[in-house]
């Protein structure tokens, strides 16, 4: 007799179709809160036209988990910015998705933006009358694309300058008029706070490398000073003067000056070592 490799083997039917869904959702939550892999970006240092690839795993991820719902959708998910920045950090899983955030980036309307504005999600909208209304330019470019509802969830963030709008938000394009269910409504709350989760980590780590590179420049500064204030037999403060004034007159970083004085590569003037008494 066979022993079975899984338990989704073992069971039969609609249980081992959840264990699967279930598996998926705990898959794309670790790899949305993931903030350490070399090849992400911290949040607006993705590529040169703003597109980030955790926020293009999560629009990715958002339709991958309502496919095993049996609802069709494109998804997008950027974040805010300051007001005029061009372009917002973003992420989608096709083209109705792209040219969709195009129109609510040019007419300044539509889900993704009032989610922005107000940090509130949409719950399966539908693209009717009202919603027309509410955003005139926006629907009819969302129908036209086959969009029949959309669902909007906000990405948490911290605290943010005034000028800022809402942290982030997962907007979702659904092409069938069918509702979510709560199942699956709570799964994308859960991607979009794994996502939030992963770039607020993204951040961490490239503000400690930052950190880490001054406090770096600085230690370095200090023993040039040290090794030219004993070369030229003068003060500390006259050593950092002329390390300045010579970083200055030949637009180097000042840090890379010091680190050539410190490793003796520079002991040319005015870096000589002085043989005779200071005046």
């Amino acid at each position: 007799m066979s022993v079975p490799s899984s338990r989704a083997a073992a069971v039969p039917g609609p249980f081992a179709d959840a264990d699967v869904r279930e598996r998926e959702l705990v898959e794309a939550l670790l790899d949305l809160a993931g903030g350490a892999a070399a090849d992400d970006s911290a949040p607006g240092t993705g590529t040169a036209d703003g597109s980030h690839p955790k926020l293009t795993a999560l629009a990715v991820h958002a339709c991958r988990r309502l496919a095993r719902e049996g609802l069709r959708c494109e998804a997008a998910a950027h974040l805010g910015a300051p007001m005029g920045a061009d372009p917002a950090p973003y992420g989608e899983s096709g083209p109705r998705a792209a040219r969709l955030r195009l129109v609510e980036h040019e007419q300044c309307e539509g889900p993704a933006t009032d989610t922005l504005r107000t940090g509130l999600a949409l719950p399966g909208l539908p693209l009717d009358d009202a919603a027309l209304r509410r955003w005139p330019r926006y629907v009819p470019a969302a129908l036209e694309a086959g969009v029949r509802a959309v669902h909007t969830v906000p990405l948490p963030g911290g605290p943010r300058p005034k000028d800022v709008p809402g942290a982030g938000v997962l907007v979702v394009h659904l092409l069938d008029d069918g509702p979510l269910g709560p199942a699956a409504t709570g799964a994308l709350t859960a991607l979009a706070r794994a996502c939030a989760l992963g770039l607020a980590h993204q951040t961490a780590l490239r503000r400690g490398d930052e950190l880490q590179e001054a406090l770096g420049s600085r230690v370095v500064i200090e023993q040039a000073k040290g090794v030219l204030a004993e070369r030229r037999r003068g003060s500390v403060d006259d050593a950092f003067r002329a390390l300045r004034a010579y970083a200055r007159s030949r637009q180097r970083p000042l840090h890379h000056v010091a680190r050539d004085v410190v490793e003796a590569r520079l002991a040319d003037p005015p870096f000589e070592r002085r043989t005779d008494p200071p005046p």
